[in-house]
């Protein structure tokens, strides 16, 4: 991928781009480096504003390659196809009131305030919006998913609106630019030299690593793949960010092999069909009822490929909830940060799987039939005091509970058991992709009812609860887990069950994919999908083990994010930080506190923090929603405070050991 060409540009305060002064002027001077320069870099350098004493001079280096703000995956340049998978009124870049923060945030609007406030003439964007973009900034409702382009506009005028703030003491450069390799002084004494794609060397007293998602070095199963497809003249498509992958090698009308259901797929879907030049089109007189096959109607272009995908699971990810509680989200009754506190008190040991899962299993449980129960209760059966004492005093996946739970809930559409939600199809078995296909059309039916009617609210309360989990597993220190789950169990089964319940499409999506369907356009394969090189290598074959019809084609893409691994990250800066940073299975440990960074050699590395999807935190996004107190603020308010602390220290300690030694005068002496 071609980078644009390395600049530098200062903006804010007073200063033209010269060196902030040295400590001879009797004011402290600090030099930050950010490595990635998106939302996260935004947000934490709001904070370190926040948190710098005004008399320290800041100098701080933004390097990325993408726009400052947005980054690679909120970039403008990009198909206005793609959407993000919130409501306008759910994304905010800036904390509020209801953030539990060290020092007063910046406030500023939420998406969908912004939005309002561009078209009432009371904001302006920064760049001109072209034709698409400001008919959808004049359209877009707050319970719209605005486009990705959208979601550049309002982050690149909230950086604009920071920057244009900034006080007279600091500097911010951009540098349109890739960091290469950090090269640290002998002992960890003095400051970092940041060394960058373009030649250039940056001088640092902290570097903060908030990269995001990176590509990796292909897995030696996808070079294999990859050249056995190139021998036999079979197109493969290793797992990438799908918005950056030419796909025009994909043929009209051939038949195309799709591993994963995530966001990556849709995209793929959205990309190879609307992108092609499809259209979708509203079906008259319909509701969004379990008879009834779709509400909208595909009609192709002609140029699209048969996409047939499968997965683990074998079905999408669960529908973004349109529903509201009328309160505020139940506190954990289980699994709870005073019982994790506990337990890292008395240096217990947890396996994920043993100690964790079933106390989180019962807390969604709870979650669920709490809200039926309250919101509900004309579809419930017996009292909630006595499904909830069953639920807290029964194994999560025995039959008892379930036996309870089909009495407490008679219509289907009201159950909910971690399991079966989990794993859908577990039991399933088929002769041909036409009835799956039937199949999955119900249950992606049922779950849109389930996630955009307001009478099965109860949905959404999993969807909270399991967000609060969440947020306890990422308070929690990687020294409470074993081996097994801090490199396999947190960044890889627990973020793959949490994003499929939560960080699911719009419901517009799961309905297009009923609509593509029925055009023939989509097809599934079945979950515990398999795929290999047929025996005389001319194809790919695919089969799961629900479906007895397998399927062979001659193209074959892997739809999801590359995997996280900082050692095997196409990214050098991460590469490099890898190499001498202790390391919590595929990700860099960092204190969940402050989002130091650990030391391969034992201790912390002295002048680097590292925030996102690389580290050993359970991610907590680059921005958020509104009025929740998200944890996104927190944890970088946490780790603002602990760079300018740190680099407070670094500084007292400077002069300490630059201070002339003390002579004694002749009164002394005698």
């Amino acid at each position: 991928m071609v980078n644009p060409a390395p600049t530098q540009q200062p903006l804010g305060g007073r200063d033209t781009g010269a060196a902030a002064p040295g400590p001879q002027s009797g004011r402290q001077s600090h030099a930050i480096v950010f490595v990635g320069a998106g939302p996260r870099a935004l947000m934490l350098l709001e904070r370190l504003l926040a948190h710098r004493d005004p008399a320290t001079q800041l100098a701080v280096h933004l390097v990325d390659p993408y726009p400052v703000g947005a980054g690679r995956i909120w970039r403008g340049g990009q198909s206005p196809l793609l959407r993000l998978n919130s409501t306008a009124r759910d994304v905010t870049i800036f904390a509020d009131a209801d953030a539990t923060l060290a020092r007063p945030a910046t406030t500023g609007p939420s998406l969908a305030e912004w939005v309002s406030a561009v078209r009432e003439g009371e904001l302006s964007t920064v760049s001109p919006l072209d034709i698409a973009l400001e008919r959808e900034l004049f359209t877009l409702s707050p319970d719209d998913f605005p486009s990705r382009r959208l979601h550049h506009a309002y982050l690149e005028w909230a950086t604009r609106r920071l920057l244009d703030g900034l006080p007279s003491a600091v500097t911010v450069h951009v540098h349109e630019d890739t960091v290469q390799r950090v090269e640290s002084a002998a002992g960890d004494q003095g400051p970092e030299k940041v060394h960058l794609a373009s030649g250039a060397t940056l001088t640092a007293d902290a570097v903060i690593y908030t990269v995001g998602h990176t590509e990796t070095e292909p897995t030696r199963a996808q070079t294999g793949l990859a050249t056995a497809a190139r021998a036999a003249g079979l197109t493969y498509h290793r797992p990438a960010y799908t918005a950056d992958v030419d796909y025009s090698d994909l043929l009209p009308g051939e038949d195309v092999i799709v591993r994963g259901l995530g966001l990556a797929a849709v995209d793929l879907v959205v990309l190879l069909a609307q992108g092609r030049g499809g259209r979708f089109v509203p079906v008259e007189g319909h509701e969004l009822l379990p008879a009834s096959k779709a509400t909208l109607r595909y009609i192709p272009s002609g140029r699209e490929p048969r996409l047939l995908l499968g997965s683990r699971r074998g079905v999408p990810y669960r529908s973004k909830s349109l529903q509201q509680l009328d309160h505020a989200p139940a506190a954990p009754e289980v699994f709870t940060a005073e019982r994790v506190a506990a337990a890292v008190a008395a240096g217990a040991t947890w396996d994920f799987e043993q100690d964790a899962w079933p106390l989180i299993a019962t807390e969604l449980h709870l979650a669920h039939y709490r809200e039926l129960f309250h919101a509900h209760p004309e579809r419930t059966r017996g009292t909630w005091e006595r499904t909830r004492e069953v639920i807290l005093t029964t194994a999560w996946d025995s039959a008892a509970l379930r036996g309870h739970l089909l009495q407490a809930a008679p219509e289907d559409i009201d159950r909910f058991h971690v399991s079966e939600w989990d794993r859908p199809l577990e039991r399933l078995t088929v002769a041909t992709r036409a009835e799956l296909d039937s199949i999955l059309s119900g249950h992606i039916l049922t779950d849109l009812k389930q996630h955009r009617h307001q009478a099965h609210s109860a949905s959404l309360a999993v969807f909270h609860a399991v967000l609060g989990v969440h947020v306890i597993l990422a308070g929690a220190p990687s020294t409470l887990w074993n081996r097994r789950s801090r490199e396999e169990s947190l960044p890889v089964t627990w973020q793959s069950f949490a994003s499929y319940l939560t960080s699911g499409p719009p419901p517009e999506r799961l309905e297009q994919l009923l609509a593509l369907v029925d055009a023939g356009v989509v097809g599934f394969l079945g979950p515990d999908l398999k795929v290999e090189l047929s025996p005389d290598g001319g194809s790919f074959r695919a089969h799961s083990p629900a479906v007895a019809q397998g399927t062979t084609a001659r193209a074959l893409v892997d739809a999801w994010l590359p995997r996280t691994d900082p050692e095997a990250s196409s990214n050098p800066a991460l590469a490099d930080l890898a190499a001498v940073a202790a390391l919590a299975g595929r990700r860099i440990d960092v204190d969940p506190a402050t989002a130091r960074v650990r030391a391969a050699a034992g201790g912390f590395l002295a002048r680097r923090w590292a925030l996102g999807a690389a580290t050993s935190t359970p991610d907590a996004g680059a921005f958020s929603r509104p009025g929740v107190n998200a944890l996104p603020f927190r944890t970088t308010d946490a780790a603002a405070a602990s760079i300018i602390e740190t680099l407070a220290a670094h500084h007292a300690a400077h002069r300490r050991a630059s201070a002339p030694a003390h002579r004694p005068t002749a009164l002394e002496t005698a």
